[in-house]
């Protein structure tokens, strides 16, 4: 059934230092192996440790436009400067796009009108409520390296 088997030691003369009789299974069905429920991915999160607060990434600066073709776009930024100029005016509209900018390399073209931030609809507020919305949100974007 099953076999000796001896374990030695070079530094004893080759003597028998132990005896173990290795036995295998009585019968030949495999073990069984406890189901264990998998965590979904979501569930899954990085260790964080005690007193430590957890980075999040910035939300995105949501703009809806107008375009020039009467469609409306929405552009989402991540990241400032947003390489935008405009006009005080209600809605704001863009004065100047910065070639090779943020929002250049977004699509976002002259004569575009703001209409929406984040969500919000702005195109009946006067141009500081709208201007102070847009400073707040893209304030919170990290600064383009």
């Amino acid at each position: 059934m099953g076999q000796a088997s001896g374990c030695c030691s070079c530094d004893d003369g080759g003597d028998q230092m132990q005896r173990s009789e290795v036995k295998g299974p009585e019968d030949d069905s495999p073990p069984e192996i406890p189901s264990v429920p998998l965590m979904p991915a979501a569930a899954a999160k990085v260790p964080v440790k005690p007193g430590e607060v957890p980075e999040r990434a910035p939300q995105p600066l949501r703009v809806e436009f107008r375009t020039l073709e009467n469609e409306e776009r929405v552009v989402l930024f991540t990241q400032q400067p947003l390489g935008l100029d405009f006009n005080k005016t209600n809605p704001i509209m863009m004065k100047r796009v910065q070639p090779g900018g943020h929002g250049h390399r977004l699509g976002v073209r002259m004569g575009w009108q703001v209409i929406g931030v984040n969500g919000e609809d702005v195109s009946m507020k006067d141009f500081d409520y709208t201007y102070q919305l847009l400073k707040q949100a893209s304030s919170a974007l990290p600064l383009r390296s």
